[in-house]
């Protein structure tokens, strides 16, 4: 067991913490991951939903294929069909988007990708990404979760399956912290 010595020359707390990289941030000189080109290297923007849910009932991006620099600009029309992941495989709890991109015309949440602009560089994707023009119906959100197993209020519906509740209970927190033995401010 270390002695008090030895757990104050050796702990961190309170004591300065050596930053490699500080001089580098502060002289300007540090490298990110925009700093490098690589010969052939493309970049993409995506073009989100301003809707949280609906259909596609046009996707015009006749403008943004004529923005200087552009590669491509994907859509569900001109990419095919693309893997699909199977549900588990280790995501067990973990909500993420099963669905391939651009799948279909159904939007499900604000901020999905409709389409991605693939440029030369990251302005003109960004300009071309602005120009796609979108135009959507409207459905009214889903906002509720709904209760599954008969609506057994132990078991919540997620979008990778039924999930148990978690129990807990509620109790009088005045109460509580009056008659705790010790209180910290």
């Amino acid at each position: 067991m270390p002695t008090t010595q030895e757990t104050q020359t050796t702990s961190p707390i309170g004591r300065d913490t050596p930053r490699v990289d500080g001089p580098l941030k502060v002289t300007g000189t540090a490298l990110y991951a925009s700093d490098f080109h690589f010969p052939g290297l493309l970049y993409a923007v995506p073009v989100e939903a301003t809707i949280a849910n609906g259909k596609i009932t046009k996707l015009d991006t006749a403008a943004a294929e004529k923005t200087p620099g552009v590669r491509a600009i994907l859509h569900r029309k001109n990419i095919g069909k693309i893997f699909r992941s199977s549900a588990g495989k280790g995501n067990e709890g973990i909500c993420i988007e099963r669905r391939p991109a651009f799948e279909d015309d159904v939007v499900r949440y604000y901020g999905q990708y409709v389409a991605l602009a693939v440029a030369d560089t990251f302005e003109s994707a960004k300009a071309a990404a602005d120009a796609v023009v979108v135009s959507y119906s409207k459905d009214k959100p889903n906002v509720e979760f709904k209760l599954t197993a008969d609506n057994d209020p132990a078991v919540v519906g997620t979008s990778y399956g039924p999930e148990k509740r978690v129990q807990s209970e509620r109790g009088n927190a005045a109460a509580a912290f009056a008659s705790a033995p010790v209180k910290l401010d």
